[in-house]
């Protein structure tokens, strides 16, 4: 899992974020799959750990849970990281799963390399997008976003957060919209 921990996602949106990565690791250890978590902000800002179901690894969640980083958001570390670990023996049944507001963008080299590892291993990965449109981030490295529109809901300052449902974007496809050959398929 990486887990954007970035500035954008300060609040609610970590808060919502933080709750998936719990639900993920719950339902990968009933299925007796393991679990890695690579929490991400800006450059150089990477905590990964295992999260096994024993105390060392409920320890580690904990750890990661009360943290977070404030800055930019470089998504390409973690995600270099995850495709390096399904090459090996351990994780090459892995499939990654990115929780964030869909805020970055990555190398082609990087997008190479993951297009090669669904073609070669049959990787999936699959997106959590917590945010009120789609990015071409997430559009271009996920086979599969599953959205989280109402994070607003879970924010401390429900004014701030329009948790009466308004949302400033006009609606879900504001990039194709704005950007009609922004979005590569």
């Amino acid at each position: 899992m990486c887990l954007d921990t970035s500035g954008s996602m300060r609040g609610a949106p970590e808060n919502v974020a933080k709750a998936c990565v719990l639900q993920v690791l719950r339902t990968a250890h009933q299925a007796r799959r393991g679990c890695r978590l690579l929490a991400f902000g800006g450059p150089d800002e990477v905590v990964e750990r295992d999260l096994a179901p024993d105390v060392q690894g409920l320890e580690a969640l904990l750890a990661v849970m009360g943290q977070s980083f404030d800055g930019g958001t470089d998504v390409q570390t973690p995600l270099e990281r995850a495709i390096a670990l399904v090459h090996t023996q351990a994780w090459a049944l892995a499939d990654i799963l990115i929780v964030s507001d869909g805020e970055f963008g990555v190398t082609p080299a990087t997008l190479a390399a993951l297009r090669a590892c669904k073609a070669d291993l049959g990787l999936r990965v699959h997106g959590i997008l917590i945010g009120d449109r789609e990015t071409i981030g997430l559009l271009e490295v996920c086979d599969a976003i599953h959205w989280v529109r109402d994070w607003r809901r879970y924010a401390s300052d429900a004014r701030a957060a329009y948790a009466d449902g308004f949302s400033p974007v006009s609606n879900r496809s504001i990039t194709a919209q704005f950007f009609p050959n922004a979005i590569r398929r």
